[in-house]
């Protein structure tokens, strides 16, 4: 028994760290903070992943590093813990209980990204957008003894972009990036048995091939108003990333074309207030944010799709820290901005 559980966990604390998908946290903190209603504010150099036109909003240099993340029924992270803390006071029969609380699906979604902006036209970007998952986390019992089936998939791209935005006409703004992916993708099944001997099921992963793509973004933005519309085309070329070692529905990933609205409205200098529609062909989500600019500190909130946003930015003058938060279905998402110029 003891050696069954510490196997377990031992595994899916090496997996969970890892953390190589079908749904990644999106990129920037300061849209998160305000509901993911950024598509016609892109006043940073985060824009180049919501909307690559507010470039021409940005300085001559600027610099920002972000991370994101989340998951689903991630609760299961502290049952993790808990067997842990039973195993050290010898709780065998606690620890099995708790294995048996755990529920699928569960995993982490963490989202890391880079952009550097020039002369308020040009930048270049990258990122590492990631998912893990347990689909399957079964106790069970056969000839060979009692065991634990577990089956999961990573899931990892890599996005690099060169970005490029110009005045087209007269109160116009239009922007592209020139977006190179990879894949990386891992998905295996095997049972951990009572004695820690594991038996693989299935073990497959590897690379995709590199696809290209672009986006398109605009602002339209009347001199002295105090409206701004905003639009985005994601993925105008629809790639398919195929994985060539795995096999069935994960052997390809097809990152799928978004149209996404947004305006934005200062009724006062200091404050913005901002409203989205994305993925207007698709399954599409309703967004609304603001932020009260008090020079020092940078209040926002919003509402991405029905869940309550909070974020928050500090000015220390040489660079900016950023934070934000909110919770989906009773799952916690976070995004920190470590450097900002």
């Amino acid at each position: 028994m003891k050696m069954w559980i510490k196997t377990t966990i031992l595994v899916l604390v090496v997996l969970v760290g890892a953390t190589p998908g079908f749904s990644f946290t999106s990129f920037g903190t300061k849209s998160m903070g305000m509901g993911g209603a950024f598509t016609g504010v892109a006043d940073d150099v985060s824009c180049v992943f919501w909307n690559p036109a507010g470039l021409t909003q940005t300085g001559y240099f600027d610099l920002d590093v972000s991370f994101s993340g989340g998951g689903e029924n991630t609760k299961n992270l502290a049952n993790l813990y808990k067997i842990y803390q039973a195993i050290q006071e010898e709780d065998y029969d606690k620890a099995r209980d708790l294995v048996d609380e755990i529920s699928t699906p569960f995993g982490l979604e963490p989202t890391f990204g880079v952009a550097i902006g020039f002369l308020k036209r040009i930048a270049i970007s990258g990122g590492l957008q990631a998912e893990f998952n347990v689909n399957k986390f079964e106790s069970g019992h056969d000839d060979a003894g009692d065991y634990i089936h577990i089956e999961d998939v990573e899931t990892a791209i890599v996005p690099l972009q060169f970005s490029l935005a110009r005045n087209s006409i007269k109160n116009l703004v239009v922007g592209i990036n020139i977006k190179y992916i990879q894949g990386a993708r891992h998905s295996s099944d095997f049972k951990i048995y009572s004695d820690g001997e594991v038996e693989k099921i299935k073990d497959e992963g590897g690379r995709s091939n590199a696809a290209f793509s672009f986006d398109i973004g605009a602002l339209y933005h009347k001199e002295k108003s105090r409206f701004t519309l905003g639009m985005m085309i994601e993925n105008v070329l629809e790639p398919k990333l195929s994985f060539p070692e795995l096999s069935g529905d994960l052997s390809s990933m097809k990152l799928s074309r978004k149209i996404n609205l947004g305006a934005s409205f200062k009724p006062i200098s200091m404050l913005t207030l901002s409203a989205d529609l994305h993925d207007l062909t698709g399954s599409s989500t309703f967004h609304f944010g603001g932020e009260l600019n008090l020079k020092l500190i940078k209040l926002r909130a919003g509402m991405n799709d029905g869940d309550i946003t909070l974020g928050v930015g500090l000015n220390l003058f040489l660079f900016n820290l950023e934070a934000a938060y909110y919770k989906k279905k009773e799952n916690p998402y976070v995004s920190l901005t470590m450097v900002k110029i």
